[in-house]
């Protein structure tokens, strides 16, 4: 198969250019004959417009274009014209949008939709886990508890930042469970210790108090800075209206509530693992083949084309799109959305408009 990615000049730079040159590159790797042009060819099997409003292609080989945006009713307008046109296919970013293309009037054997990709090259950064409290030779903030979760936890997931005095032993523990830990003991000077917690505790993803003995005034100062608390439910936590983001009294809770954390992390990092750029090129070679051999219908009837609203969405209704509407129409007059009305439609209107005078001129001319 040879492809070529169509990337008009005007398209280039920015979000756009960054994914046609990752599907060329994707593409390649896939053993697919792939280029990035600037303008349609016949010389391949496949021309790929990546952006629907210069999709100007022609007879011959197969076309399709990427379709993102569909913001305003011109470009509904747009989208219609190109399929009925030389376009064989709009490929979308999303079932939802397929759908919504449909309601408008769009015919459903001209569209497909294929899962966005990203890079795969973020790091998630570690849950900051804030402590503001001294530790006592008898043991009373419970520190031990943090030594029993580094040894059935992988921490790798979180960072401590600690406040106080007496940590090292514990923070050593920590570090062997996979967890980064910072630990500022403080000084003499109480008043510039609390600038110092000032202007981290804002940083915090949560704030975590082990005691039993009345309250941290610490989780006043997280609450106030928006920081979500894992604290004992006891004394004066208690009086604070919605204070208390995970609840714990006893090791086992704790340790449930470190598991949650961990579970909710990992599946938000697993939700997006599959969306590679390797299965975004692979899909659409998937669909290419399929309109290569059996036209519209053959992508229609692809597994990975249903429409049926995915898993915990079967009862959300059919997006309407935001242009289809007065405010879309009212976005015209948007400078650039202006500029592509006149350049797409007002040819299109002025044609209308001289077969109109036309057949009112020979109206006339029949009637004397």
């Amino acid at each position: 198969m040879r492809c070529r990615i169509v990337l008009d000049e005007r398209s280039r730079s920015w979000i756009i250019e960054k994914m046609a040159r990752r599907l060329c590159d994707s593409l390649c790797a896939l053993g697919v004959e792939a280029e990035v042009g600037s303008s349609w060819s016949p010389a391949v099997d496949i021309n790929h417009f990546m952006m629907f409003h210069f999709a100007e292609a022609e007879q011959g080989a197969v076309s399709t274009m990427f379709i993102t945006h569909v913001d305003d009713p011109l470009k509904v307008t747009m989208i219609r014209d190109r399929l009925a046109g030389n376009v064989d296919l709009g490929v979308c970013m999303s079932r939802g949008t397929v759908r919504a293309l449909i309601a408008e009037g769009v015919p459903r054997e001209g569209l497909c939709y294929i899962s966005p990709a990203h890079d795969g090259i973020i790091t998630p950064r570690r849950v900051r886990v804030g402590i503001t409290t001294n530790l006592y030779p008898d043991g009373r903030k419970r520190e031990g508890f943090l030594a029993r979760l580094a040894s059935e936890l992988n921490l790798e997931f979180f960072h401590f930042e600690i406040f106080g005095k007496g940590w090292e032993k514990t923070a050593a523990q920590l570090r062997a469970g996979g967890a980064s830990v910072r630990v500022v003991a403080g000084t003499d000077d109480c008043i510039a210790d609390y600038e110092h917690i000032k202007q981290a505790i804002g940083e915090f993803d949560y704030y975590l108090y082990l005691g039993l003995d009345e309250g941290s005034l610490g989780t006043l100062d997280a609450l106030a800075a928006g920081v979500k608390t894992i604290v004992t439910p006891q004394g004066f936590h208690l009086d604070i209206p919605g204070g208390i983001t995970h609840p714990f009294t006893s090791y086992e809770e704790l340790l449930g509530v470190f598991r949650e954390l961990i579970r909710e992390r990992g599946s938000r990092v697993e939700s997006v693992s599959g969306w590679t750029w390797e299965n975004y090129a692979r899909h659409h070679v998937m669909v290419w083949r399929a309109l290569l051999d059996g036209g519209r219908a053959s992508v229609a009837l692809l597994p990975s084309q249903s429409l049926e609203a995915s898993e915990g969405s079967a009862d959300v209704p059919v997006r309407r799109l935001p242009g289809v509407n007065v405010g879309g129409y009212l976005r015209l007059l948007n400078r650039y959305r202006w500029h592509m009305f006149k350049s797409y439609y007002m040819p299109k209107v002025r044609r209308k408009c001289f077969a109109a005078f036309s057949r009112v001129g020979r109206l006339f001319s029949k009637r004397r």
